[in-house]
């Protein structure tokens, strides 16, 4: 198993501190994450022994096309504006490129992220609409993200320790929203219904892009 890795103690403490910054999470979360989870690459953007942005990368699949989802895209807000994440996204999908991934996946913080992340090539792709968890399912044909074992282990573990709020159905793993509501695709993507994006690398991927995908369990 391949645990989160940097080049340094010091620059892992910064990631702390960022992630911390950027998201407002507790030290024994985050530690939780960077040093248990497999198969998740960590990119980073340093200057002198600084961190300055990071982003992460978690192994998994779309249309049967290997693919990666993209989360915790931050930057120290003193070294904002200034082209670190650019620098970094450009970096991720030639990481992707050269791994033979065929998607990055993302789910943008903020509604104003949409526009942002288009100038590097996402399109919106997910779309889905919030629901009581005790709704039926109906996946019908809308294409799945699915989520490499290691995340899904890692998920669960997380949720038994923290109670993050994860609830499994169907033999899927679903994030809750508020007291017990989750995401469940819609037929038609509308944009009152897009929560994420995908980034198409290939010829195969894009013979295979979906218009309207969906994941169950989201980073956010």
């Amino acid at each position: 198993m391949i645990l989160v890795e940097f080049t340094s103690p010091e620059i892992k403490e910064q990631a702390v501190r960022l992630w911390q910054e950027a998201f407002g999470d507790s030290r024994e979360y985050i530690s939780f994450f960077l040093e248990n989870h497999g198969s998740c690459t960590c990119l980073t953007d340093e200057e002198d022994g600084a961190l300055r942005s990071m982003l992460f990368l978690i192994d998994g699949e779309l249309c049967s096309v290997p693919a990666y989802y993209l989360f915790a895209a931050c930057t120290f807000k003193a070294y904002r504006g200034r082209g670190c994440m650019a620098g970094l996204l450009k970096k991720a999908e030639e990481l992707a490129r050269s791994r033979g991934k065929g998607f990055i996946a993302l789910v943008p913080a903020e509604g104003s992220l949409f526009g942002y992340y288009s100038r590097f090539g996402y399109t919106p792709a997910f779309y889905a609409r919030l629901a009581e968890s005790s709704e039926p399912l109906e996946l019908g044909s809308v294409p799945l993200f699915s989520w490499c074992g290691e995340h899904t282990e890692h998920i669960l573990a997380e949720n038994e320790r923290f109670g993050t709020g994860v609830v499994k159905r169907n033999g899927m793993l679903f994030s809750l929203f508020g007291e017990d509501k989750i995401k469940v695709p819609v037929t038609r993507p509308e944009e009152k219904y897009r929560y994420g994006m995908l980034l198409t690398l290939n010829e195969e991927a894009a013979k295979k892009c979906p218009k309207n995908a969906y994941i169950g369990l989201t980073m956010e």
